[in-house]
């Protein structure tokens, strides 16, 4: 059975996805259906948690003609701390994603395993990662010290070679193969992207 994510008892899912686009991002605003396009839901869905988030001074709301923006409020109290929680409970892959960028042409497949996965971490808990691609572990290293240092807590890396990395599921690693058979949370790539990588070690 799938465990809460420890933010899950406080915040409905619906608002900690708004929090984590707009509070991880305030930089950024929204309008609204470009909100519901990005959390995949319908724009009547948003109205009334954007509605409570405005009304607790988290967000700002401004109207430009017919259009009505959505933005992290930079005068919120305890914004630093809020975006200090989301990304280390439900914003924790974009945070990954976003220290990696810079290499991530030379990425094919990232995905996270582990505890953090599975929504059983806890806020000491290590984050495990396998990269795929034509990158090294000394090339990715300040970019994770990067990920660890907005998240507070360790993040491991497993770094293959594309071909090694089918080569040795091929072979029935049996790290890999434990890895392969649990959940995962996607950095880079999809699960059709992770199939035909591992495919290329079956022809």
């Amino acid at each position: 059975m799938r465990k809460l994510s420890p933010i899950d008892p406080l915040i409905n899912k619906t608002t900690q996805a708004l929090l984590v686009v707009t509070v991880l991002a305030p930089g950024r605003s929204w309008y609204l259906s470009d909100l519901a396009r990005r959390l995949h839901c319908r724009p009547s869905s948003l109205q009334q948690p954007l509605a409570s988030l405005v009304a607790a001074g988290v967000l700002t709301r401004r109207k430009d003609g017919n259009r009505v923006y959505y933005q992290a409020d930079p005068d919120c109290p305890f914004l630093g701390e809020l975006q200090g929680l989301l990304a280390k409970t439900v914003g924790l892959v974009d945070v990954v994603r976003e220290a990696l960028l810079p290499l991530a042409d030379r990425m094919e497949v990232v995905f996270l395993f582990g505890s953090v996965a599975k929504s059983s971490e806890r806020s000491a808990s290590d984050v495990d990662a396998i990269v795929i691609g034509d990158v090294g572990l000394a090339e990715l290293s300040p970019l994770l010290d990067v990920a660890e240092g907005r998240l507070g807590r360790p993040v491991n890396a497993n770094v293959y070679l594309a071909e090694e990395f089918a080569t040795k599921v091929a072979e029935k690693n049996h790290f890999l193969t434990s890895v392969l058979k649990q959940d995962k949370l996607f950095v880079l790539g999809t699960p059709h992207d992770l199939e035909r990588l591992v495919g290329r070690g079956t022809r």
